[in-house]
């Protein structure tokens, strides 16, 4: 039997409440530029891309319109600051978790469980966790993984961190072939990203019906590490590729 993730158990705010009305004004002695990066990630979140405007932004952050165009010039750029400066910290927090894993004396399931965790959770904490800023990081990247319009963007702020964690998983599975070790790390991306949107959608099926969204919530991260780990270790068991490949890795 598995060992549980940790799970920081906050319940999560409810994605039908008006993040207006939550948050009311932006705290004051905020720079203006943070202001419209808070009101802007949480507009993205509940109304997409397409259905938030300059306009709206500007009205949420209590700044003047003219104000989104002086510091980010276009919708796009705003787009992309907002995804940067969560990815900068997820970054951060992701290589953390990799350099507290000792690759000696360690099964290849133990090193790729912990490697997926530490690329996992700390996108899965902070969907569970008190801010309401990086819950909407979380559902805005949910939204975009099968969105080929932002795959660029994604690969931008994302992919010099997923280099390095495809580097460890090489090292822990050197016999792998490396195609589908990619295939596999794409797949637990997608899966994770998933997991973070927990919808619950079969649970008129679950068997035990007493169980809170937060414990369906915790098993249903189980049985993804469960699942990935699997997966992984599977790709053991096929034939290197035909020629060594090297990413290029920017830390």
């Amino acid at each position: 039997m598995s060992k549980s993730v940790a799970l920081r158990v906050i319940e999560p705010i409810s994605a039908k409440r008006s993040r207006a009305k939550e948050r009311k004004r932006l705290p004051v002695g905020i720079n203006t530029q943070q202001r419209l990066l808070d009101a802007a990630e949480l507009l993205f979140a509940d109304y997409g891309y397409e259905g938030t405007s300059l306009r709206t932004i500007a009205e949420a952050a209590d700044e003047h319109v003219g104000l989104t165009t002086y510091y980010f010039r276009t919708k796009d750029r705003l787009f992309d600051s907002v995804i940067q400066r969560r990815a900068v910290e997820m970054h951060r927090q992701r290589l953390a978790g990799l350099k507290e894993i000792g690759f000696d004396a360690r099964t290849p399931l133990e090193l790729i469980r912990a490697i997926i965790w530490a690329y996992a959770g700390p996108m899965i904490n902070a969907r569970s966790g008190a801010s309401l800023q990086w819950q909407a990081h979380v559902r805005i990247m949910a939204g975009l993984i099968n969105q080929k319009r932002w795959v660029p963007l994604i690969r931008k702020h994302y992919d010099p961190c997923a280099a390095v964690f495809l580097e460890h998983y090489r090292r822990a599975l050197p016999d792998a072939n490396f195609d589908s070790l990619l295939n596999a790390f794409s797949f637990v991306s997608s899966i994770m990203l998933y997991v973070c949107s927990f919808t619950d959608r079969f649970g008129q099926w679950k068997e035990d019906q007493s169980q809170t969204e937060l414990q369906r919530l915790q098993i249903a991260i189980d049985d993804f590490m469960d699942f990935a780990c699997a997966g992984f270790i599977t790709l053991a068991q096929k034939k290197v590729s035909g020629s060594a490949r090297k990413i290029k890795v920017i830390v």
